[in-house]
């Protein structure tokens, strides 16, 4: 298991910048009539599909075999790679916990509203690749 020391340590590493409130998977990949849209503007195509593909796996991303995939078994999973999950990380957007080999990385509120923000700009973005 790892401890609050290694994890520090990660932090530590990488200078948290912004808040990294975990969040429960969302019920919905949609925002809320009231809520207002994320800048996703500022996100490269790289990131936008990684944020999508976390949100549509459930919130989570798993690193395996040295890149980073959704945690579902869905057609939509894509390999995301490890500068994009940092640079995810440092934008404050996911937080990452690593358990002796294995890392996992989750979204945290401010990376669901982008990714959901992302995801109403381009619904249909797993139908599309068929």
């Amino acid at each position: 298991m790892s401890t609050s020391q290694e994890m520090t340590t990660l932090q530590e590493k990488t200078g948290a910048l912004y808040s990294r409130t975990l969040i429960s998977p969302p019920a919905s990949h949609t925002l809320t009539p009231n809520e207002p849209r994320a800048p996703i503007s500022i996100l490269t195509p790289a990131k936008r599909a990684a944020l999508i593909a976390c949100l549509i796996g459930g919130g989570t991303l798993h690193k395996q075999r040295g890149v980073w995939t959704p945690a579902s078994d869905g057609s939509c999973d894509k390999h995301i790679a490890g500068i994009t999950v940092a640079d995810l990380y440092r934008d404050g957007m996911l937080t990452i916990t690593m358990l002796s080999k294995h890392a996992s990385a989750q979204l945290t509120t401010r990376g669901s509203w982008f990714a959901r923000t992302a995801a109403s700009a381009v619904p249909l973005a797993c139908q599309e690749r068929h």
